[in-house]
């Protein structure tokens, strides 16, 4: 077949394929502008979305109740002080600007003299408290915070000597009477932790954390076993300890003698 016998085809294959890449071209060019668009289209949407439903007047409640957990409402309590080894019921009161007949009525003592080390007092806040009452009733347009006075120090207890004494042995040789009166006569409190009463021949009580007021405040030391408390403490013998002729001796920490006693 001679050339210009085959030109015609040449020139259909060409238009044909020309065609057929100007279609693929169209439809590709199309679909990259269908994608952009959507891609470009769907930020806008995701942002006007919730713009076209929100109603402003009641935007408070479009909001999902789970982004504002309630307030947790602070409860507050009185102090509560731990008795350190040594400490007596006047340093705790200084320390907290409160008398000490008003710890001893929170925490139901009937006694300032007893204190062991470990044991939780209640330190009421009542001097605060009476305070802003008593400022509310006088200017009730005032907050509370403007009602609060200057706090004032309780004043601290007049320095003085501790004057320890024996002032007896009650029922000696009757054991279940039979006991040790310790006063102090002196215008300053004796913390007792590890003094020790003793006899002549070798018997002794170690005392524990405890705190004789002075102005004649006075504690018992009972032969007998029993339940200490505020007033009385128990040695724990079997046996009465006393009769008439014997020495009573009171040592302190250090072991020297600070009182002594011959039973009558």
């Amino acid at each position: 077949m001679s050339f210009r016998r085959m030109l015609p085809f040449i020139l259909v294959n060409i238009l044909v394929s020309a065609a057929v890449v100007l279609a693929i071209l169209w439809w590709w060019e199309g679909r990259k502008e269908d994608t952009l668009t959507a891609v470009m289209e769907a930020p806008q949407a995701a942002v006007v979305a919730p713009l076209e439903t929100a109603d402003p007047e009641n935007a408070s409640e479009a909001v999902p109740q789970a982004t504002q957990p309630p307030l947790e409402e602070s409860s507050s309590g009185p102090d509560v002080h731990i008795v350190a080894a040594g400490e007596t019921l006047g340093q705790i009161s200084v320390r907290y600007d409160i008398t000490v007949e008003e710890i001893m009525s929170a925490n139901g003592m009937n006694n300032p003299n007893f204190l062991f080390v470990g044991q939780e007092l209640i330190i009421p806040d009542i001097g605060a408290a009476e305070a802003v009452e008593e400022a509310l009733e006088e200017e009730p347009e005032e907050t509370a915070e403007e009602a609060l006075p200057t706090p004032i120090p309780t004043a601290p207890p007049a320095e003085g000597e501790a004057i320890l004494t024996i002032a007896e042995v009650i029922g000696p040789g009757d054991m279940p009477l039979e006991a040790v009166q310790i006063v102090n006569n002196g215008s300053s409190e004796s913390t007792l932790l590890n003094w020790k009463l003793a006899d002549q021949f070798g018997n002794f009580y170690t005392f524990g954390p405890i705190t004789l007021f002075g102005d004649g405040a006075g504690i018992l030391v009972h032969t007998t076993a029993g339940q200490d408390s505020a007033t009385d403490l128990f040695w724990g013998e079997e046996d009465s300890l006393w009769k008439s002729g014997d020495m009573v001796i009171l040592y302190d920490a250090a072991g020297v003698v600070q009182a002594e006693f011959q039973v009558p």
